[in-house]
Formats: C-alpha cells, structure tokens, sequence
C-alpha cells in the first residue's frame, strides 16, 4: 500500500490584513452553500428537480489568548470589531486561511477571503486555566468570491508568543445592583454586530451576498463570583430605583494589554448551591454609548 499525502493542520495558519497571524486551535471558514431539492408534485417518488442555493462565507476562529492578540492598537482584532464609522458601519479586512503547508498552485491548501467582518468577538476565562477567545466572522459582501491562493511552504522567524493565564486577566464591577464581591471565578463577554448579508437582484448578480449591513451593536456577558455578592437584586416594579435611565453600571475587563469598558445593567443574581464553593453568576447586557 502506497504512502498517502495527507498533511498536517498544525502547519496550518490565519493571516489578517497581511499583518495578524493567529495562534488558533480551531478555524472553520468557508463557503456554505446547500442544494435545494423541495418537495414537489412531479410523478416520481424520487426528487427531480434542484438548485443550489444562496452562497454565504462565514466561520470562525477559536483558541487561547496570546499577549499580542490582547491589544488594542488601530491593527488588533479587537479594533476590527468594534470600529464603526458615524453612520454605524464596520471596517473589512482580507483573512487568509491557510489549511496546510503546501506551496503548489492549484492545491487548494490556502484560500483568501476578502470583505470580511467581524460579526461577534468573544472572551472568556475560567481561575486556574488560560483565557480564550472566539471570533465568528461574516463576508463577500463584494460580491467577490473567495480566491484558492497558492499555499505556504510554512511560517519562519515567527516569534514564541506567551499565553495569558488567570492571574494575568481583572474583573471589576461598578454602578447600581453591581455585584459587591472582588473575588470571581469565570466570566464570559461577547460583543455582536449582528450583521446579516443582503442579496439582490441586479445586472451582474451571483449567488454571493450583494452586500452586508451590520445591525445594532449587542453586548452580553456573566461574571461568576464566590459565595453571594451583595446589591444583586435586580428591580420589583417599574418605579424602583434600580430602574431609572441613570441607574447603570460598567464592567471592566483587563485581558494582558487589552482593557475593556462596557457600561451595562447587571441581570439578577443567581446563586448556585453545591457541596464544592458557593457560586454566584451575575449576567450583564451593554446599554447607552459604549466607548469603544
């Protein structure tokens, strides 16, 4: 039996705007597309008729946070998502997804996605373990389709990078019904721009988006706190204080270089009783201008 040539994903790498090449655990970007075969009246029990369907280029990217990813200069991730112009819209940027080292024309080991758009960004971290992220990206809205590029005969000179752990990363909670305690065990944020691809029909149109409209920014999160924090009740009618416009808080993350101020209002406590440490999750969602 003859040696195959199957090759080896850790070779594999992410290349953003020609400058961000990620360390990753997981990436799953493509094209999705189905072929449609409805249920029809037509004299066969078999299905006779079909189509493909609408072409959409998404995915996302996952792993552990390195100190270069948790930055917030004009070049990080973290601008890619959250820079918006005065009319709401986002910027692109080109992700090159390099499957595996392979330099040969044509072997489909690289692909280029251009228009791309950060849909949501997520981070989380749990004490005594790493901090991850999730990046869920959105695009082709040129309408372009991605471009099988030649592959990579593999990345050198890349420096070593370090990993963030817990004790690395800072919570803090501030403003009415914020949880009381200093001492957390997880939390979890995810910013989402909602954006949602829209066809058209025009002269030169194909099954790629025409365009992408990013919607209404989305804020949400937990942080888990030891025992039960104080001043987590949330508000018992519509006239409570807890319920005024100006009864908001913040919740500030420090992830390596990386500081995130969200302003929110935090959900009721939920307590959780077990025979291991008293937990208590408090949930959060972003509301007014946020200073991103």
């Amino acid at each position: 039996m003859a040696i195959g040539d199957i090759r080896a994903g850790y070779m594999g790498y992410a290349n953003i705007a020609g400058t961000n090449e990620l360390r990753f655990s997981d990436a799953n970007i493509s094209v999705k597309q189905e072929v449609n075969a409805p249920d029809l009246i037509m004299g066969n029990f078999n299905r006779m008729a079909y189509v493909y369907g609408p072409a959409q280029v998404d995915g996302s990217i996952s792993g552990p946070v390195t100190e270069s990813f948790a930055s917030s200069g004009a070049g990080s991730v973290w601008n890619w998502a959250v820079d918006r112009d005065a009319c709401g819209l986002l910027g692109a940027k080109t992700v090159d997804l390099y499957y595996f080292c392979g330099s040969a024309t044509g072997s489909e080991s690289a692909r280029s996605f251009g228009e791309m758009y950060v849909n949501s960004i997520t981070f989380s971290a749990s004490a005594g373990d790493i901090a991850q992220f999730s990046i869920d990206v959105l695009g082709a809205g040129d309408p372009t389709p991605p471009a099988w590029i030649g592959g990579s005969s593999g990345v050198t000179g890349a420096a070593a990078e370090k990993l963030l752990t817990w004790d690395a990363l800072s919570v803090t909670c501030t403003g009415t019904n914020a949880p009381s305690s200093t001492v957390y065990s997880n939390f979890e944020f995810t910013l989402s721009n909602n954006v949602e691809p829209v066809y058209a029909i025009h002269s030169s149109a194909n099954y790629y988006p025409f365009d992408l409209v990013p919607g209404l920014r989305t804020i949400t999160g937990s942080i888990s706190a030891y025992n039960v924090p104080s001043n987590t009740d949330g508000a018992d009618g519509y006239s409570d204080a807890e319920n005024a416009a100006s009864a908001t808080g913040t919740v500030t993350f420090g992830i390596g270089g990386l500081t995130i101020v969200a302003n929110v209002k935090f959900h009721r406590v939920e307590p959780t009783s077990s025979v291991g440490p008293i937990i208590s999750t408090v949930a959060f969602t972003g509301v007014g201008t946020q200073a991103f």
